[in-house]
C-alpha cells in the first residue's frame, strides 16, 4: 500500500476518534437507555396497538416522552455523523487517496470508508470494491428480512396472548417489575402466553407457601405455653417459667415481685 495512503488512514483514524463524541447541540442531552418492553421487539409497534388494550393517561404521556427523546437522540446522532464526515473530508484534503477523486458529501465518505475497510482486510480497494458492495447489500437485505420476520413474530405472539388472556391488560403486565424479572431472557424465545402462565404458576405457588407458613407460625404461637402474646399470670396468679423466659427486660422489672413469688412454685 502506498505510504501516503497509510499516512492518510492513520491521520483520519486519529482525527475521527477525537471528534467521535462531539455534541453539536446547545442543550444538555442525557443519553437514555431504552429497555426492551417484554413482548415488544426493538423499534416495534406498541403492545396496545397490537392487542387493543387501553392505555392510561400516564402511559400515553410516558410513551410520548420516549418518542420525543428517541427523536432527539436520532437528531443528535445525525449531527455527530455530519461532523465526523466533514472531519474525514478535511483531514484527507478533500480527496479520496485511493481514487484521487474529490470528496464532497456522504456518498464520497462512504466510498472511501468501504475502500479503507477492503485495504485493511488485505484486498484491493479498486478492483474489489464492486464485490465488497454486493456483499454489503446482501447482508443488508438479509438483516432487513430477519427484522421483518421478527416483527411479524412479535405481532402474532401478542395477538395470540390477547386471544388466550383477554382479561389481562398487557401494557400493565409488562410494566410489572416482578413480571419483568421473571420474563428476562424469555421474551422473543418463548410465546408471551407461556411466559405469563409460568409467571402465574410461580406467584400462586409462592402465595400458597406464604399462607401455609403464616398459618403454621400462628399455630405454633398458640400451642406454646406462655406465648409472647401474653405475659399475664396464669389462673393461679403465678407466672410459669416459660412465660418469664419470654419476657423483655422491662417486663421482668415491672413484674419482679410476682416473678419471685412464682419461682417458689417452680419444680
Amino acid at each position: 500500500m502506498p505510504e501516503e495512503i497509510k499516512t492518510a488512514q492513520t491521520t483520519v483514524d486519529t482525527e475521527v476518534d477525537s471528534h467521535a463524541d462531539v455534541d453539536t447541540t446547545k442543550d444538555d442531552v442525557n443519553d437514555v437507555e431504552f429497555t426492551d418492553t417484554p413482548g415488544e421487539p426493538q423499534g416495534g409497534t406498541t403492545a396496545t396497538k397490537e392487542t387493543g388494550t387501553t392505555q392510561t393517561k400516564e402511559q400515553n404521556s410516558e410513551n410520548a416522552r420516549r418518542r420525543r427523546e428517541a427523536e432527539r437522540q436520532a437528531e443528535l446522532e445525525r449531527a455527530k455523523a455530519a461532523v465526523r464526515e466533514q472531519t474525514i473530508i478535511e483531514t484527507l484534503g478533500g480527496k479520496n487517496p485511493y481514487t484521487n477523486e474529490e470528496m464532497k458529501d456522504h456518498a464520497d465518505v462512504e466510498e472511501y470508508l468501504a475502500m479503507r475497510e477492503i485495504a485493511k482486510n488485505g484486498g484491493d480497494p479498486l478492483s474489489d470494491y464492486s464485490k465488497f458492495q454486493k456483499q454489503k447489500e446482501r447482508e443488508r437485505v438479509e438483516q432487513a428480512d430477519k427484522a421483518a420476520k421478527e416483527k411479524e413474530w412479535y405481532r402474532k405472539d401478542q395477538e395470540d396472548f390477547a386471544t388466550k388472556h383477554p382479561e389481562v391488560n398487557l401494557q400493565t403486565l409488562i410494566q410489572d417489575p416482578q413480571f419483568q424479572k421473571f420474563a428476562s431472557g424469555k421474551v422473543g424465545v418463548l410465546p408471551l402466553s407461556e411466559i405469563y402462565e409460568g409467571f402465574i404458576e410461580v406467584v400462586t405457588e409462592y402465595e400458597k407457601k406464604a399462607k401455609a407458613m403464616a398459618k403454621q407460625m400462628l399455630a405454633n404461637q398458640k400451642a406454646s405455653p406462655g406465648s409472647l402474646s401474653s405475659t399475664n399470670p396464669t389462673d393461679s396468679g403465678y407466672f410459669t417459667k416459660e412465660q418469664v423466659q419470654k419476657m423483655t427486660q422491662a417486663e421482668v422489672h415491672e413484674n419482679y415481685d410476682k416473678i419471685r413469688a412464682s419461682m417458689r412454685k417452680w419444680k
